[in-house]
C-alpha cells in the first residue's frame, strides 16, 4: 500500500468502519456479472482492497452501483482500481457496505494496468468526473504497481491508443460484453463443458485438499444422481431405504450437482460458505465421475490466474438470477408440502389407513413436544427433587458454525473491555461499538413482536438498499408517482424479529443473569429456521411449521405469551425460562440513532431507556446458527 493517502480520502479499512459519504481508491479484488437488480435498474457489484490485495476478498468492502442507464455504470474488471467519490457508505442486512443509487452523483475513475503495446496505463472516467489530481493518480498507479502481473492480455476498446477515456453523457448503447456467456441451468448443463452457475448450497463436505459443495437451482437433470424422496417410504417400504438417502433433506431427484473445489477454492468456501448460500460458481469443469457415471463439477487451481476465487457468495438483490432461483425453490417445496399433504389416490390405493387405525395414532406433533418436556408428577404423587444437570443441558437441536471458537459469557461481551481505548495525554474513552464476533451459550426467556404472525414483514428490496442513499422518494409527489406507474414493484417477505437471551450457564444463587437483545433477520434467519418467509396471516401451514420449529428454541414459551391478552410476560416468567440453552454465533455492530430506546418493548439490562451520547446503538444479531429439527 502507498505510503499516504491522497488529500479528503481514506483507506479501505476505515470506511468498512464508518457510516456516511466518503472518498475511496481501491483495487478491484472480487465482482460480479452486471445485471438486473430485480427492479428497473442495473447493478454491479464488487469488492475493494488497498492492502493484502492477494489475501480473503471478504476482508474487502463491497460496492453495489445502481444505475438504469446500463451505459453509465462503471465497466470494471478483476485488479482494475477504482476512485469513488461521495459514495455512501450504509449498513444493510448487518453489513457495511458502499451504495450508489439511481439518484446519487457518485462520479467514478477506474484506472487500468498498461499492457503490451500501450505507453501508459488506462485511465477511463464516468461521467461528471474530474481529472484525477496528481496525488490521486500517483496513489492509483502505486496500488497499480503492487499487484502482481498474471500476463493477461487486454484490447481496447475505441480507445485509439489514447491513455484516458471519458464516457458520454449521451445515453448510447453499452458496448456489447467481451467472452461469451457461459450461464447455465443446472438442467442444460452438459459434459465436457465449462459453465457458470447460480445456485443454493444444499450441502458441504470437507476433504483434506479439497471441499465438495451439494448445489441446486431447482432444476432437474437426468444425468445427476437421483436423491430418494422419503415421503414415498410408506407406500413403497421405507426400511429399505439406505441411510445416506434417508438423511438427505431435499431438493429430492435429480436437481442436485456435486462440485468438487480444489485450492485456492476449497480454503475460501471452508471458511466463507455455509450450507444455505447463494453462490455463484464460475468456469465449473462439468464431467463424468468415473464411479458413478453420473454428472459432476469441478473448480479447479487457474493456471493462469493461480490466486483467483471462482466462489462468490449472493446476495438476494445482486441478480436477476437470484430472484428466479428463489421462486423455483418456492415453488418447489410449496409443490413438495402439498404432495406430502394430498398424496396421489394411486398411492394411497396400496396403503390406506383406516379410521379406526388412525384414531389410535397420536398426533406427531403432541409427541414431539412431548419427548422435549420434562415428565410432569401426577398431583398425588410428591415432587420429585429437580435435575439441574437435565435444565442445563445444551440443546442438540441447535448447531452453531466455528466449534473452535470458545464461547464467551454474556456478561463480557456486555461489558465490552475492549471498547475501551486510551487516548494520547490519558484520556480515556469508550468506542460505543465494534465489528466484532463471539460465540455464548444463551437460553431465550423472551421474544419481539409477541405475536409469530408478525415475524415476516413485506419490503421492496431495491427500495431498502436504496432508503438510507438519499434515494427514496415514498414521501414525495414523485414517490406516489412512480408508485402508480409501476403497479407490479417487486414484493419480497423477509424474517424480522428479536430474542431476549440470557447466559445459558448457572449462575451462583441470588445473582441476576445478564440478558441481550439479540436480533435475527435477513439470510441468518433463514439459515436458523431453514423456513422462507411468508405472509404469516395469509398462511396458515407456514405459521405452524414456523411455531412448530421455534419450539425446539425456546420450549413452551410462545404457547405462555399467547394465551395472554398482550403478549407480555410476568416477571416470574421471564425468572423461569423452559427453554434449554444453546450454543449461537453473535455479531456485534452499531446504527445511527438519536432516538430513546423503547423500555416497553422487550427489557434488558444493556440499553433499556438510555440514549447513546455518540448518537450510535449497539446491536448484536445472531448468525451461524441454526435449528436441526
Amino acid at each position: 500500500m502507498p505510503s499516504s493517502l491522497p488529500p479528503r480520502f481514506i483507506d479501505v479499512n476505515t470506511a468498512k468502519a464508518t457510516q456516511g459519504h466518503v472518498n475511496v481508491i481501491g483495487v478491484v479484488v472480487d465482482l460480479l456479472p452486471k445485471s438486473r437488480s430485480g427492479g428497473s435498474s442495473f447493478v454491479t457489484t464488487f469488492t475493494i482492497k488497498d492492502v493484502d490485495i492477494d489475501g480473503n476478498p471478504m476482508a474487502g468492502l463491497k460496492i453495489k452501483y445502481f444505475n438504469d442507464d446500463e451505459s453509465l455504470i462503471p465497466d470494471i474488471k478483476a485488479h482494475d482500481v477504482v476512485l469513488l467519490r461521495n459514495i455512501r457508505i450504509r449498513l444493510f442486512r448487518g453489513s457495511l457496505l458502499g451504495v450508489a443509487s439511481q439518484h446519487d452523483q457518485i462520479p467514478w475513475t477506474i484506472f487500468r494496468r498498461k499492457v503490451a503495446g500501450q505507453t501508459n496505463s488506462l485511465v477511463i472516467r464516468g461521467r461528471n468526473a474530474s481529472d484525477p489530481s496528481p496525488e490521486e493518480k500517483a496513489y492509483a498507479m502505486a496500488l497499480l504497481n503492487s499487484i502482481p502481473y498474471e500476463g493477461r492480455a487486454w484490447t481496447p476498446q475505441a480507445s485509439n491508443d489514447t491513455s484516458s477515456i471519458t464516457i458520454p453523457a449521451s445515453r448510447s448503447q453499452p458496448a456489447p460484453a467481451q467472452g461469451r456467456d457461459r450461464f447455465s441451468l443446472i438442467k442444460d448443463v452438459k459434459a465436457h463443458t465449462f459453465a457458470d452457475l447460480v445456485v443454493e448450497v444444499v450441502k458441504t463436505f470437507r476433504e483434506q485438499d479439497k471441499f465438495l459443495l451439494y448445489v441446486t437451482d431447482y432444476t432437474s437433470n437426468n444425468e445427476l444422481f437421483d436423491h430418494y424422496d422419503p415421503s414415498a417410504e410408506d407406500a413403497d417400504g421405507g426400511d429399505f431405504i439406505p441411510r445416506r438417502q434417508k438423511e438427505w433433506k431435499g431438493p429430492y431427484g435429480t436437481m442436485t450437482l456435486q462440485v468438487t473445489l480444489w485450492q485456492p477454492h476449497a480454503f475460501f468456501a471452508q471458511n466463507n460458505v455455509k450450507e444455505g448460500d447463494t453462490v455463484f460458481l464460475s468456469n465449473v469443469h462439468i464431467k463424468y465421475d468415473r464411479m458413478t457415471n453420473r454428472l459432476d463439477g469441478a473448480i479447479h487451481t487457474d493456471r493462469l490466474y493461480p490466486h483467483k476465487i471462482r466462489v462468490s457468495i449472493l446476495d438476494l438483490d445482486d441478480d436477476e438470477r437470484v430472484t428466479e432461483l428463489v421462486r423455483r425453490k418456492r415453488d418447489y417445496w410449496r409443490n413438495a408440502r402439498h404432495s406430502r399433504l394430498y398424496p396421489s389416490s394411486k398411492k394411497n390405493d396400496g396403503a390406506k389407513t383406516t379410521a379406526t387405525e388412525k384414531e389410535k395414532q397420536p398426533p406427531k406433533k403432541k409427541l414431539r413436544r412431548e419427548e422435549d418436556q420434562p415428565e410432569v408428577s401426577e398431583p398425588s404423587a410428591p415432587a420429585p427433587a429437580p435435575v439441574r444437570v437435565k435444565r442445563d443441558q445444551l440443546n442438540p437441536n441447535i448447531q452453531a458454525a466455528h466449534p473452535a471458537i470458545p464461547c464467551r459469557p454474556l456478561e463480557d461481551i456486555l461489558e465490552g473491555e475492549v471498547h475501551l481505548n486510551n487516548a494520547p495525554g490519558g484520556y480515556e474513552y469508550r468506542l460505543p461499538f465494534q465489528n466484532l464476533n463471539y460465540r455464548a451459550i444463551v437460553r431465550v426467556v423472551d421474544f419481539y413482536p409477541p405475536r409469530l404472525e408478525d415475524f415476516a414483514v413485506a419490503y421492496n428490496p431495491e427500495d431498502d438498499m436504496l432508503s438510507e442513499s438519499g434515494a427514496s422518494n415514498d414521501d414525495s409527489d414523485e414517490g406516489a408517482l412512480m408508485s402508480s406507474n409501476y403497479p407490479h414493484r417487486r414484493r419480497t417477505w423477509e424474517w424480522r424479529f428479536c430474542l431476549l437471551v440470557e447466559n445459558g450457564k448457572p449462575v451462583p444463587r441470588g445473582q441476576p443473569k445478564k440478558r441481550m437483545r439479540l436480533y435475527v433477520s435477513g439470510k441468518d434467519a433463514e439459515y436458523l429456521l431453514k423456513i422462507d418467509a411468508t405472509d404469516l396471516r395469509k398462511n396458515e401451514t407456514r405459521l405452524d411449521e414456523l411455531r412448530e420449529k421455534l419450539f425446539h428454541l425456546w420450549a413452551d414459551l410462545e404457547e405462555k405469551k399467547r394465551a395472554l391478552p398482550d403478549g407480555k410476560l410476568d416477571p416470574q416468567s421471564l425468572e423461569t425460562p423452559s427453554g434449554k440453552p444453546f450454543t449461537c454465533c453473535i455479531k456485534e455492530y452499531g446504527i445511527k440513532t438519536r432516538e430513546e430506546h423503547d423500555p416497553d418493548a422487550m427489557s434488558d439490562e444493556s440499553s433499556s431507556g438510555q440514549v447513546d451520547p455518540l448518537a450510535w446503538e449497539r446491536r448484536f444479531h445472531m448468525f451461524g446458527t441454526t435449528i436441526n429439527a
